[in-house]
């Protein structure tokens, strides 16, 4: 004999328009379990609630005693009742009862979990509850928008340096206010916003707790909101705040921005020094946690030059998370520069000498991309065979089986072609190309220009991962 739990629920608004009470509601469903000869185990109730949030003293109980396997299923009058959020009502069924094996009826619209048909209504739903997550999503960026527009502060972030968020409101903190007046000005009479770093930081951090950073000074030099303006999604829109400085301040400091960076790029043939000026630049990867290594530069030596050596940049745990290893401090060493690039340059030198070698390379990566693509054509069969289960059990129209079923067979087909010969015809041209590069370069690669080196790397090479022992080239073919 099944133990159930029935839940009714009722706002004030849903008695007057549909006309069941709480009561009204119990009858029908304690009658159904007599039919079935089911046994109630408790009613749970929640008079007088809203089904837009599960918030509710009943639902809350509901919950509980479910982890606690005090029944095996839950019987509503209608879906709603549970919730009127198709992301809720997917939550409570799935992470709930499904989770702790406790069935789902719904009486009104003959949804039973325990059945073929009440698992595919799950599936369903799902696709709802979706849409709806979406639609959220859509409803509140339209909302960051507008709040963007007139000018409001964003709430949802930390506020900039010199200013606290106060009842909706970005307000000035007359302290720090000193500060970001200083960095502009200062930055303005020439002084670099290195020194303007080190000068800060003399001064006893003036206005952070922590040592100021390179970065933190240029974004503060690049948001307008110092000037009364607010940036959201790359564009500026006048502030309801007091501004720290003058527009006109700002303006000035942008264009002295612009200035040097021209220069240095004049300088070091690169508009952002040390950045993209190495052979390894924006290829070199840490081989443990898979976040980008960045270049140290020594203190210059008596003859002018200086040790210049890679560190992975998660060595360092930052205050903001990080897409690489949970924002964990990586513990990986340090590798010299030349080193590095001598390994590399000797690998492409082997290449150079026997291209055909670049078929025995990619041999694996074919096997791979066949396994890919025969385990995504096993889950194709298996979807267009679901769409004619659920057009069997009318839970689906026939223009909409076979529209789904029409994509789901086009890319089918695809993925056959590919198979057949198009993927391998389109790695051989890959391969070629790349043979052909190399043949057309005329020296070695060791006798070719620093610039030169770094060029052909960029192209041959999609990656470098670096451990202690080991270094992995990972190739653009």
């Amino acid at each position: 004999m099944k133990k159930v739990a029935i839940y009714v629920r009722v706002s004030t608004q849903d008695q007057a328009e549909e006309g069941y009470s709480i009561e009204e509601q119990i009858d029908k469903l304690t009658k159904y379990c007599d039919i079935k000869d089911w046994y109630v185990y408790e009613i749970y109730k929640d008079p007088g609630f809203t089904g837009s949030t599960i918030d509710r003293p009943g639902m809350k109980k509901l919950v509980n005693d479910s982890k606690q396997h005090k029944f095996d299923t839950v019987l509503v009058y209608k879906l709603d009742r549970l919730s009127r959020s198709q992301k809720d009502t997917l939550y409570l069924i799935e992470d709930v009862f499904a989770k702790y094996n406790v069935d789902f009826v719904s009486l009104s619209e003959n949804f039973d979990t325990s059945t073929a048909f009440g698992k595919a209504m799950i599936g369903i739903l799902s696709v709802f509850a979706q849409l709806e997550r979406e639609q959220i999503t859509e409803r509140m960026q339209m909302g960051k928008v507008g709040r963007a527009r007139s000018g409001k502060a964003m709430g949802w972030t930390r506020p900039p340096f010199g200013y606290e968020y106060t009842e909706g409101k970005y307000i000035v903190d007359d302290f720090k206010a000193i500060v970001i007046n200083k960095i502009y000005k200062e930055y303005l009479s020439g002084i670099s916003i290195t020194k303007l770093r080190d000068k800060l930081n003399d001064e006893g951090h003036l206005g952070k707790d922590i040592p100021w950073s390179y970065r933190a000074i240029r974004s503060i030099l690049d948001n307008p909101v110092y000037a009364g303006y607010m940036n959201f999604k790359g564009e500026v829109y006048k502030g309801n705040h007091d501004a720290i400085i003058t527009k006109e301040l700002f303006d000035k400091t942008k264009t002295e921005l612009d200035i040097r960076q021209k220069q240095a790029y004049a300088q070091n043939n690169n508009p952002r020094p040390f950045q993209g000026k190495y052979i390894l630049s924006g290829l070199a990867r840490c081989g443990y946690c898979g976040a980008p290594l960045e270049l140290m530069l020594g203190n210059i030596r008596k003859d002018g030059t200086r040790l210049k050596k890679y560190k992975c940049t998660n060595r360092i745990v930052k205050s903001r998370v990080t897409f690489y290893n949970d924002n964990k401090k990586c513990t990986s060493g340090f590798y010299h520069m030349n080193d590095l690039e001598d390994y590399v340059i000797n690998e492409v030198s082997k290449l150079q000498k026997n291209p055909e070698t670049i078929f025995e390379r990619t041999e694996i990566k074919n096997e791979n991309h066949t396994e890919i693509y025969e385990h995504r054509i096993v889950v194709i069969d298996k979807k267009i065979k679901r769409l004619s289960d659920l057009y069997m059990n009318d839970l689906i129209n026939l223009e909409d089986m076979q529209f789904k079923a029409k994509a789901l067979k086009d890319e089918k087909d695809h993925l056959l072609n590919k198979l057949n010969h198009s993927e391998h015809k389109l790695e051989n041209v890959k391969k070629d190309k790349a043979i052909l590069f190399l043949k057309d370069i005329e020296n070695n690669i060791n006798d070719e220009t620093y610039e030169n080196k770094k060029k052909i790397i960029n192209v041959l090479i999609k990656k470098v991962d670096v451990k202690a022992n080991e270094i992995k080239v990972i190739w653009n073919f």
